[in-house]
């Protein structure tokens, strides 16, 4: 009984350097980490608590543009879309933005089916009135 409890350590003893050897090159080795990267950014809050003078239909465009686009629509890397505001909308033209927000694109989900047209047509309300912050500003 002896005997295999040795010949058991000296095998696990042999594996264990092989086993991590194989993790690291799997990371290739880099570092690794199952907590995810947490990435603080800076935002002026009395301008984004600021109240503003919008119309009904440009404050629910506020509203749906938080909720369905801003996760995407920040610049940055976390948020890797195109900043969006009233020069996007002027440059696509208002009938091809709401094309656009409806059938997507290759790296746009569509949302004709999540998005009634009144509701598009509140986001591009909202977007005609909003003017983002620089793209250099958000880039680091």
């Amino acid at each position: 009984m002896t005997a295999r409890l040795i010949r058991l350590f000296a095998v696990l003893a042999v594996l264990a350097p092989l086993a991590t050897h194989v993790d690291a090159q799997q990371r290739n080795g880099e570092a690794y980490s199952t907590t995810p990267e947490v990435v603080r950014e800076v935002y002026d809050m009395r301008a984004a608590m600021a109240p503003l003078s919008l119309g009904e239909a440009e404050a629910k465009g506020r509203a749906l543009f938080a909720q369905r686009c801003a996760n995407c629509h920040g610049g940055t890397r976390q948020r890797p879309g195109p900043l969006l505001g009233k020069p996007t909308v002027e440059k696509l033209g208002e009938v091809a933005f709401r094309e656009k927000v409806r059938q997507g694109s290759a790296m746009m989900p569509g949302f004709q089916h999540a998005l009634q047209p009144a509701q598009i047509d509140q986001i591009a309300a909202f977007l005609k009135t909003f003017t983002p912050r620089a793209q250099a500003a958000t880039t680091e």
